[in-house]
């Protein structure tokens, strides 16, 4: 058996497009749902989760041509083209009742774990209502979990757009959810933005920065960022730089580690709240040829190394592979690239890559069921797609589907928890972001029903109906703290199944 593994994930958050005030209604209270409704904001609507969505972003920031605009790979999925027209926009902005499937199989749906119904009422708690990712790592007696670009309570002058923010939470088998119990950051109760990105118009600087991995070392926590310069077309986007950036005081503070940085552009215009781990916040030079497939990461650690799988921004590109002593995090010159076999080389062009084209937002982990390592994406087969090898490096086998589209629609980015290295024997616990909720759920996979030596399709996992969000928390299916009642849902299901929901592609696809 392999000695304990932590993990960290790479992740990726896109932003919800912003549309002209002429394309979006006001929503009328009438048209809200009453009570609680898990990821769709609350009744009122002077403090609803955007379901006017006027916000604050910079005129321009995330561009306004729907049809081949800047970020027309989200316009494009959730918008109509016509002026005044809607289709099929985030839930949480226009509160139009979610879903939770009905799944009877390897596959359970466990918990909502942002928003209204989440464990700590991130909404009112947190000032979270709209968020996605969830990558979870290990620090102490805790359990760290951030997520990426995450609106507050909208109001005509302002979202509260954080680019990503951190929960707390207890430690151990998510056997009855994440316990949630704090946000760090935090300032008069609200969850604080760890490196707040500058907000800068579509390609022209910094949209956003969005945390793609992260883990406890050294008496600190370390996470990968990329700078966001734009979003283009479905499944791109491009990127300025990405940088560690580092935590000495339990996550309340974080500095970035300037000589870390791997530079794509000559961007310089931070956000004046970030902060710099020396005086000197000079960054090296940019060299776009070198970095450019390396903009993204997913952490592994391993004996004494800590394995970084690397992805160029976007969708569609190859991962490749390097390590680094686990003391030696922050030294540039002690990272060395996979070449193949045994080679390891500190130069990283000519790296060999280690899963094809496209990867996904990316989870790595050691599995001790199945004494294997373990990598989740999404595939054009699934949602949720895992690989198995016996090194770090590979090789990493064919891809089997746990989750697919008849389950979750409009789901991207699973991330594992850091419990299922070890605990519950053959359960898989991870999270799951929907594009039209803009919230994160907990799933939890029976790895046993699989046979990953003969991966397929199949996700053992029936779809036997959906049951709307609210219908299911008054129904009493999903409790106070976001855990959900498989056989009570099935109960709601069988005396008032929701309609089917269309797929709608994330954003970036």
């Amino acid at each position: 058996m392999r000695p304990y593994s932590t993990l960290a994930s790479v992740l990726l958050t896109v932003p919800v497009a912003l549309l002209s005030t002429s394309l979006l209604a006001p929503a009328t209270g009438g048209a809200q749902s009453s009570g609680s409704a898990g990821s769709l904001g609350s009744s009122d609507s002077a403090s609803g989760p955007c379901n006017n969505f006027l916000g604050n972003f910079p005129p321009n920031s995330l561009g306004l041509n729907l049809a081949t605009g800047s970020l027309a790979n989200a316009a494009n999925s959730v918008a109509g083209v016509a002026a005044s027209s809607v289709r099929d926009f985030p839930r949480w902005i226009t509160s139009t009742q979610g879903t939770v499937p009905v799944l009877k199989g390897a596959t359970s749906v466990r918990q909502l774990v942002t928003g209204p119904t989440s464990p700590a009422k991130t909404d009112s708690a947190y000032n979270i209502y709209g968020t996605d990712l969830g990558i979870m790592f290990e620090h102490g007696d805790e359990t760290m979990v951030l997520f990426g670009d995450t609106f507050g309570a909208c109001t005509p002058t302002s979202n509260d757009w954080r680019s990503n923010v951190m929960l707390t939470a207890e430690n151990g088998t998510p056997t009855d959810g994440l316990k949630i119990t704090g946000a760090r950051p935090s300032e008069d109760g609200q969850a604080s933005a760890l490196v707040q990105g500058a907000h800068q118009p579509n390609g022209t600087g910094e949209v956003t920065v969005i945390p793609t991995a992260a883990i406890s070392a050294n008496n600190a926590m370390y996470m990968r960022v990329m700078s966001v310069r734009d979003w283009n077309a479905p499944g791109g986007w491009n990127t300025n730089y990405s940088a560690l950036v580092k935590s000495v005081d339990n996550g309340a503070t974080w500095k970035v580690l300037t000589d870390s940085m791997r530079r794509v552009t000559d961007f310089t215009g931070w956000n004046s709240s970030v902060q710099f781990e020396s005086d000197d916040d000079t960054p090296p030079a940019v060299e776009a040829d070198r970095w450019y497939g390396m903009q993204m990461s997913a952490f592994l650690e391993d004996g004494e190394y800590l394995y970084e799988y690397l992805t160029p921004s976007g969708r569609r590109g190859p991962a490749t592979l390097a390590r680094v002593p686990l003391d030696r995090i922050e030294d540039p010159a002690a990272y060395t690239w996979f070449k193949g076999g045994t080679t390891w080389e500190s130069d990283p062009e000519g790296s060999e890559l280690i899963l094809p084209a496209p990867v996904e937002e990316l989870s790595v982990a050691y599995n001790e069921y199945l004494d294997q390592f373990i990598s989740l994406t999404s595939t054009a087969t699934g949602v949720v797609s895992m690989r198995v090898a016996s090194r770090p490096e590979g090789p990493w086998s064919a891809p089997q589907t746990l989750v697919d589209r008849r389950m979750f629609p409009n789901a991207y980015a699973p991330m594992i928890h850091p419990a299922s290295i070890t605990s519950d024997g053959e359960h898989l616990f991870y999270t799951l972001s929907t594009w039209d909720a803009y919230n994160v759920f907990l799933l939890r996979t029976d790895l046993g029903e699989f046979d990953f030596n003969a991966p397929n399709t199949d996700t053992h996992t029936a779809v036997q109906s959906r049951v709307a969000v609210a219908t299911a928390v008054e129904a009493g299916a999903i409790d106070d703290g976001g855990v959900i009642d498989e056989q009570r849902l099935e109960e709601v299901a069988a005396a008032a199944p929701a309609p089917p929901e269309s797929i709608v592609e994330p954003a970036g696809r």
